[in-house]
């Protein structure tokens, strides 16, 4: 979701200053934002969050290499 909203403010056929300082300063407050989520998250669900952001990509959606989890859990 992150992703998606920081490459729509810098998709644009013309960018004028405005446009450049609030897509700057977007992605600053999304970078900003997700720290704070992520030491939230891992404060209240420390166990779960970690299996978490080990099995999901942070910010960019990708094809997992080798040795990736698979589903199965042990």
């Amino acid at each position: 979701m992150m992703l998606g909203l920081v490459v729509t403010f810098w998709a644009t056929p013309r960018m004028s200053v405005g446009h450049l300082f609030f897509a700057v300063a977007a992605t600053g407050y999304i970078a900003v934002g997700i720290r704070f989520e992520e030491r939230d998250l891992r404060a209240h669900l420390p166990v779960v969050y970690d299996e978490y952001a080990r099995d999901v990509p942070a910010l960019v959606p990708a094809v997992r290499s080798r040795g990736a989890h698979r589903g199965v859990r042990s």
